[in-house]
């Protein structure tokens, strides 16, 4: 019995192991037939691509039809004139009262195609971002396009822009259809490496190409002294590939941070008709050679600052140079041959009456002061790292942004006689009257003398552990960037009435005396207003914000280098000021239905910030999208 039963159970074992085969089996040959039926090469695929050729080159076959019976009823007939869409249909010679769409032209155009094509200037053209479609029209002769373009003529932000680029090649030819490349357009898009700009584009606007970086080369055409007049802020921000790039005399306006970060860039030739290079303009590039335009007024703040230039000549016409224009840390001469406003001397650029100081070349080992000098513009010494000391003369009287942030400097020393500065004992450097520090040489644990209310940007340095503040601080009443080191642990005592994100965003901890009337501190992670409502403060190293329920306002900077990859807004929130993400990694925020105003570069400088999630009607009351949005306006989602 036990035998038999054995037995039974063996053959039912062996039934189970061939029904599961069998069972796989089928599924293999299953999925298969399913590839070979609905893969990319499958038959389905295949049948279906057929019939869109098919039907396709049927339509452009009509419209040939369409136009030789136009030309056989009348002789003036010109194909170039011929349009149609689905609500319309134009020709030269067209009756009066004469009606029509693109239905007129292809009887038997199916639904689907009557929202895609469209007849301009006598040929037919599919607007599509579908690659098969795209591929089988360029296939047979029809012009695609894949562009969201304005009735302006702009190219707006979009996932289809690169679709008609050159895989091989990575090149794009921008149609001639376009007058502007708009905001944000090709913001971070991979793969581009040559872009032609036709003469018919009129504008590039802000961050067009910001943060592209793989492309390398970008050809403007002109045509008959027509072609581009206006490059945005930002349109090609850190393409830290960008190689080559032709700007033609069409051009009058470079706008702010235009090619800031285009590590690879290093000639130019500027167009000859501009009057201005704006501020960060050209800012941390490769430049080794720039040729100034005899026409060229003004050097903007920081315009060359951080190049590889060695040598300048500045133009007869060139008037005003900002702060830090010419902080170039390998700059070693500049040529005022020509110049009709500023002279050279001793390694030093003045204006031609020398009551200013405009900035020193790198190499400058010992400055001798002209003793005329009244002003010493911003970022001045900046890169003169062989400079160890500093005198000001008797009259000094007004000292720009981060002039002595110098490192390698050990003191500072002031003539008796001025009226505007002093030094102490350890050549520290401060105002007549003790209220503003300049510039401070002690480290480790450091205590600010009483009397000082205010720090400029570039007194406090590198080696300092800790500082205390005296009762008599109360903030830079002015933006500062970086004022304040990279320490662990800031006490801002109570008379301190201003705040900026983008004074103290270095400090780890900041705490706020219980007794400040103006502001508090939150876990020592957040300063707000003492009533809640605004938000100035986000520790710079959170990975997770939770910001209070009680905000309203979120202020310039507030998250400025902010670790969170995603961001919900408290719902209360109504105003957003600028700037509030610059430079943070988050990737995603999410803003409520309360939002009254957003300023318009809210989100500058928001390099990863691709999703925008607006819980609110997109019914007008809130304009200016993307609001400085680096992705364009691909990156806003209105939800409802």
């Amino acid at each position: 019995m036990k035998t038999k039963e054995i037995k039974r159970r063996g053959t039912r074992g062996i039934t189970l192991i061939a029904l599961v085969v069998t069972i796989v089996v089928l599924l293999i040959l299953a999925g298969t037939a399913i590839a070979m039926l609905t893969g990319d090469s499958g038959i389905m695929t295949n049948a279906q691509k057929a019939k869109m050729s098919t039907e396709l080159a049927g339509y452009k076959e009509e419209v040939e039809l369409y136009k030789a019976e136009k030309y056989m009823e009348n002789i003036e007939f010109e194909e170039t004139s011929l349009t149609a869409g689905k609500e319309n249909l134009y020709y030269n010679t067209q009756e009066s009262g004469e009606t029509g769409n693109i239905k007129t032209i292809i009887p038997d155009i199916s639904d689907v195609y009557i929202e895609k094509l469209e007849v301009i200037k006598g040929k037919l053209l599919i607007n599509t971002k579908e690659k098969d479609e795209i591929k089988i029209a360029q296939e047979i002769g029809i012009e695609v396009n894949p562009y969201d373009i304005t009735e302006d003529g702009v190219l707006v932000s979009s996932d289809g822009n690169l679709l008609l680029m050159d895989e091989e090649t990575g090149s794009l030819t921008i149609p001639e259809t376009v007058t502007a490349i708009g905001e944000g357009a090709f913001t971070n898009l991979e793969g581009l490496k040559t872009i032609i700009i036709p003469s018919t584009v009129k504008r590039i606007e802000k961050n067009a190409f910001r943060y592209n970086k793989t492309l390398e080369n970008v050809i403007i055409q002109e045509k008959e002294g027509e072609g581009l007049e206006y490059i945005g802020p930002g349109a090609f921000y850190g393409c830290s590939n960008l190689k080559t790039i032709n700007l033609p005399d069409t051009i009058t306006t470079i706008e702010s941070e235009c090619f800031r970060g285009c590590t690879q860039l290093s000639n130019i030739k500027l167009p000859a008709n501009l009057t201005v290079l704006t501020a960060h303009s050209f800012m941390e590039t490769g430049l080794k050679t720039i040729e100034l335009p005899q026409n060229l007024k003004r050097l903007d703040g920081s315009c060359l600052m951080g190049t590889a230039l060695s040598k300048i000549k500045l133009p007869p016409n060139l008037s005003s140079i900002g702060g830090a224009a010419l902080a170039i840390p390998t700059l070693q001469e500049i040529d005022t041959s020509e110049s009709n406003y500023f002279e050279y001397k001793n390694g030093v650029l003045y204006t031609k009456d020398f009551k200013t100081l405009i900035t020193a070349v790198s190499n400058v080992t010992n400055i001798t002061m002209e003793n005329k000098v009244e002003t010493i513009r911003g970022y001045a010494f900046t890169f003169c790292n062989k400079l160890s000391t500093i005198h000001l003369t008797e009259n000094v009287q007004n000292i720009g942004e981060g002039v002595f942030q110098n490192t390698n400097l050990k003191g500072i020393t002031v003539d008796p006689n001025n009226d505007y500065y002093m030094s102490d004992e350890k050549n520290n450097l401060y105002s007549k009257d003790g209220t503003i520090l300049y510039r401070l040489f002690d480290t480790g644990n450091v205590t600010i003398r009483d009397g000082v209310k205010n720090i400029k940007l570039g007194a406090l340095r590198s080696g300092i552990k800790s500082i205390i503040l005296p009762e008599s601080y109360v903030g830079d009443t002015t933006i500062g960037w970086n004022i304040f080191p990279a320490i662990e642990y800031l006490y801002l005592p109570k008379n301190v009435n201003s705040f900026y994100k983008s004074t103290y965003f270095s400090v780890r901890t900041i705490e706020v005396s219980k007794d400040n009337p103006y502001l508090q501190s939150i876990n020592n992670e957040y300063i707000l207003s003492k009533d809640g409502t605004e938000l100035y403060w986000v520790k710079s190293d959170l990975t997770e914000v939770n910001i209070p329920e009680s905000v309203e306002t979120i202020k310039s900077n507030a998250l400025l280098y902010v670790k969170s990859q995603e961001i919900e807004l408290p719902k209360k929130v109504k105003k957003i000021e600028n700037s509030i993400l610059q430079y943070a990694s988050t990737k995603k925020i999410t803003i409520e239905s309360q939002i009254s105003e957003i300023s318009a570069s809210a989100f500058s400088d928001a390099n990863n910030l691709s999703e925008v999630i607006i819980h609110k009607k997109n019914d007008g009351t809130l304009t200016g999208s993307p609001w400085g949005c680096p992705y364009g306006d691909k990156a806003i989602k209105w939800d409802n």
